[in-house]
């Protein structure tokens, strides 16, 4: 399965609105423990971040959301059947 980069961000927003959400967090609570907006972690999570999220960003994320940071990057099966 070879995702193009725009679907890993993509991947990478829904597993972080996946676990924003199983916490019961806001977008606003979440963005307040990572000391960035929650402007930002609305494009973080639907993808439509400019270039890229900073590993330091994803790392706080993850802390935030206690999981791994590899958590964030377990992509799922895109690929239409």
């Amino acid at each position: 399965m070879d995702l193009t980069y725009r679907e890993q961000l993509r991947q990478i927003g829904l597993n972080i609105n996946y676990y924003r959400r199983y916490r019961q967090l806001t977008q606003l609570q979440l963005a307040e423990r990572v000391s960035i907006s929650a402007c930002y972690v609305s494009q973080i999570e639907r993808g439509l971040v400019k270039k890229a999220v900073s590993l330091p960003v994803l790392m706080a994320i993850a802390k935030a959301l206690h999981i791994e940071v590899s958590t964030l990057f377990q992509f799922k099966n895109l690929e239409k059947k």
